[in-house]
């Protein structure tokens, strides 16, 4: 069971990332993740550095962290430019990256910033066409590929990733659709699950293990991982200042933010809570948790989850 921390960029200056990674690699989490989104998904207002640059500054300044974007939007760069970012990527971190990676949803984003915003089978086919071309670009010294949306003609990609025979790769998936379990078997090492419902999600994991049992794939090779968002305090008074805190930078009520937590699976609550709510999960199928931990900047979160929930769950 391994355990990582999910900040985003929103909001976030470069000192604070680095703060809040830095904090994490030092109290033994094993990776740490970022999202692609070229603004906020709190307050749009909020500054918000692009993710793949930050994540190349962010891998000078770490050491023992997996670290990674969860996830990259397939249609946001050409899967050859995202081959050799993700590759540059594993060589400045020495052998750490793990490429998270999904069809992209964010339509509002995408008609903002000048893509377009094809339907969902559409969206799904260029995935497939990316992950197929990623893998050969990491893996093939002369990749060649001819799909109905991306092309390539023997690009050369050196240096090749670190890691052998290449980083691992996992899927973005929100909801049970079945195309997705299916890519991250073929073409991936696992999945990262968005859902903060536990019944889609473990509808999600049992597409997975069906996908994997169809391929004759071990169900232990992949990685099944769960990120959610969670404020976790020692006390009761604690938690509800971290509530209040995650509120007011918000720009809503204490009510306002409960609901909108409630609605959107936030994990609330001191560690026996959070931890009867992620067991379910683990209980489930998942072997790794992302977690985005609200309130993150003060450490005391991290450090809290570290002392008291990951024991009580390995």
């Amino acid at each position: 069971m391994e355990f990582g921390v999910k900040t985003g960029q929103g909001g976030y200056t470069y000192e604070d990332l680095v703060k809040v990674w830095s904090a994490a690699e030092e109290l033994g989490f094993s990776s740490a993740w970022l999202y692609d989104h070229f603004y906020s998904l709190g307050d749009k207002n909020d500054p918000c550095l692009e993710a793949w640059v930050t994540l190349a500054a962010l891998a000078a300044v770490t050491k023992r962290v997996k670290i990674g974007t969860m996830v990259t939007s397939a249609s946001y760069r050409k899967p050859s430019l995202l081959a050799k970012m993700g590759a540059t990527v594993d060589v400045l971190s020495h052998g750490r990256l793990v490429m998270g990676i999904g069809s992209g949803w964010h339509e509002e984003e995408y008609r903002a910033y000048g893509y377009e915003f094809p339907d969902l089978t559409t969206r799904v086919t260029q995935l497939k066409e990316t992950l197929i071309i990623i893998d050969k670009m990491w893996t093939e010294e002369k990749p060649s590929f001819k799909g109905q949306f991306h092309t390539i003609n023997e690009p050369l990609c050196l240096p090749k990733p670190i890691q052998k025979p290449r980083p691992k790769i996992l899927i973005g998936i929100a909801t049970g659709k079945k195309t997705l379990p299916y890519l991250a078997v073929r073409y991936g090492d696992g999945v990262n699950i968005t859902s903060g419902s536990f019944n889609e999600t473990k509808e999600i994991i049992e597409a997975v293990l069906s996908q994997a049992k169809r391929r004759d794939k071990k169900i232990s090779d992949l990685v099944i991982s769960w990120q959610g968002f969670m404020v976790i305090g020692r006390t009761v008074a604690e938690t509800d200042r971290l509530v209040e805190r995650t509120a007011k930078r918000r720009g809503q009520s204490v009510s306002e933010f409960r609901s909108y937590a409630t609605s959107s699976g936030f994990i609330i609550g001191q560690p026996d809570d959070c931890v009867r709510e992620l067991r379910k999960f683990k209980e489930a199928g998942v072997n790794e948790f992302y977690i985005g931990f609200m309130g993150d900047r003060e450490i005391e979160p991290l450090r809290t989850f570290r002392d008291e929930a990951i024991p009580e769950l390995r």
